[in-house]
């Protein structure tokens, strides 16, 4: 399922310099050294990651399918799969001669095993319980009636045979990452600060928080071994210390958060070392109803959108390195291509009609607001409240957090309004769709629902035929700009500074790098 060409134009190879000064991110002089825009929210396989933390975790666990330069999906630890039945029933042939990092060989058991760790793992169920939802006996192994996952059978060691209750047309692609059954026993429940149980091509070898992540190359990878020792990712949140950073010659590769692009494009000290990556995400405004009555009326909701300039944001706050969306799937994921929509002009005097319309003239009787974010989108977050504020008549602030905290108060639906984004973890708008807004996915951070999406969802979901597929697409997308559920909001593309003369790494559209590909000089 290739993406279009807007996502391949631009993916560019980049190359990583040796040598890392600093005792946080000490190296050798095979160490490639990059950076994180925030710290990781955990390193453990079975816990949702965000998408800083997916970008090393997926450097050291790995799935049935990976997500290749151009975005297509291709076989990893999985050689094939094929369905007898409509994808009612899955047969998997897993990659022979695979070994984990412990020196294990990687073999159905170990899939058997994640999966069931996934689905009981507490206090919540794991990142991919959810795709796990559909396989039979799922329910009871969460409810404790069953020890085991009755829905799948290992006729032999490299073979799985996957039971579900309804079609998936699309369970091969979904974003498993497969563990070394081993680990909890050799090292106990929190195995994985301490030991690396994945079969990437780097190993973990430490995380001191807020300060720095170490990756060791795993030369026995079957794929081949890195060309690289090892990866050095400094922490670095703050924009000017990156961007410092790097001027000084402590970093190979600065992968920019937004909110410096802006300043790095007009620097000409950086001419031929910008590099801009395709970016698989969706970014909304998201508009929580239940902590915010006036939500619920979708003449408010509406008058959000029409009060936003978000055709300014791309060449004012994103340098031209954005695109410009008005849906909720990138477009031509997976070879989805929306139905035509004109993207809304602002229109402040359409939005105060609305307000006045739903009960609310000039904005009385309408608490007061907070667009909530992270760092990276301080300066955004700012704009959008101006405009907001100028529209609706009421005071609209902001409330900046550090990543891991602003993850959690989403997460826990602690906030009404806030900056939200989902880069896909496989190439299907499924991906896209039903992560944000199917009323059982735990990443549905508005807690909007509405039966007649989900049930577009599922019907999706069991179909063979792409074409098929994107018809439901079409009209579940229909349905939630219809709704006017979030306000779509420009796509800022992956920009990194490179040293020049490096080659080889490549920044995914899923956000990965590929470290395994970087040549030192």
């Amino acid at each position: 399922m290739p993406l279009p060409a807007f996502l391949r134009l631009i993916l560019i190879v980049l190359a990583i310099g040796a040598g890392v000064s600093g005792a946080a991110c000490p190296a050798t002089a095979g160490t490639l050294r990059t950076s994180l825009s925030d710290d990781l929210t955990t390193v453990d396989p079975f816990v949702f990651p965000g998408l800083v933390t997916a970008g090393v975790l997926r450097q050291v666990y790995e799935g049935f399918t990976a997500i290749d330069a151009a975005g297509n999906a291709v076989p990893a630890l999985a050689t094939g799969w094929e369905t007898p039945d409509g994808g009612r029933t899955w047969r998997f042939t897993l990659r022979p001669g695979v070994r984990f990092h412990s020196g294990r060989e990687f073999t159905a058991a170990d899939v058997l095993w994640t999966w069931e760790r996934h689905l009981t793992h507490k206090p919540q169920p794991g990142y991919s319980a959810f795709y796990l939802r559909g396989i039979e006996g799922a329910a009871a192994l969460q409810q404790g009636t069953a020890a085991s996952l009755s829905g799948v059978t290992i006729p032999d060691p490299h073979t799985l045979v996957v039971r579900l209750s309804e079609p998936d047309a699309l369970f091969p692609l979904y974003p498993f990452l497969f563990v070394d059954r081993g680990m909890e026993a050799e090292f106990g429940p929190a195995w994985h600060e301490q030991a690396s149980g994945g079969t990437g091509p780097f190993r973990f070898l430490s995380w001191r928080r807020g300060e720095s992540v170490r990756l060791e190359a795993n030369t026995g990878y079957w794929d081949g071994a890195p060309a690289v020792d090892g990866v050095s990712l400094a922490v670095l949140p703050d924009a000017n210390t990156l961007m410092a950073r790097y001027d000084a010659g402590d970093l190979d590769v600065a992968p920019l958060p937004e909110n410096a692009v802006r300043t790095a494009v007009r620097q000409t000290r950086y001419d031929g070392q910008i590099l801009a990556f395709a970016r698989a995400q969706v970014r909304y405004l998201a508009l929580n109803q239940d902590l915010y009555p006036p939500f619920r009326d979708r003449r408010v909701r509406q008058a959000l959108h029409y009060a936003l300039d978000r055709v300014a944001t791309v060449n004012g706050l994103h340098a031209g390195r954005a695109l410009l969306t008005n849906g909720f799937v990138t477009p031509g994921l997976g070879g989805y291509r929306p139905d035509t929509v004109a993207l809304t002009s602002a229109d402040p005097n359409r939005a105060k009609a609305l307000l006045a319309e739903a009960g609310y003239p000039g904005g009385r009787g309408l608490p007061p607001l907070q667009i909530a974010g992270s760092l990276n989108v301080r300066e955004e977050a700012t704009y959008f409240a101006a405009q907001l504020g100028a529209a609706l008549g009421i005071p609209v602030g902001v409330r900046i957090q550090e990543r891991a905290a602003f993850v959690a108060a989403i997460n826990e639906g602690r906030e009404a309004l806030f900056i939200n984004g989902w880069t896909a973890d496989f190439p299907d708008p499924m991906d896209q769709l039903a992560t944000q807004w199917h009323s059982a996915s735990p990443t549905n951070r508005s807690r909007w629902h509405d039966p007649d999406f989900d049930r577009l969802m599922e019907r999706a979901r069991g179909l063979a035929d792409p074409a098929a597929r994107n018809a439901l697409y079409q009209e579940a997308e229909s349905l939630l700009r219809d709704e006017a559920v979030a306000v779509p909001l420009p796509v800022p593309q992956f920009v990194a500074l490179v040293r020049p003369g490096v080659t080889g790494l490549v920044i995914r559209p899923d956000g990965t790098p590929d470290y395994r590909s970087a040549r030192l000089p």
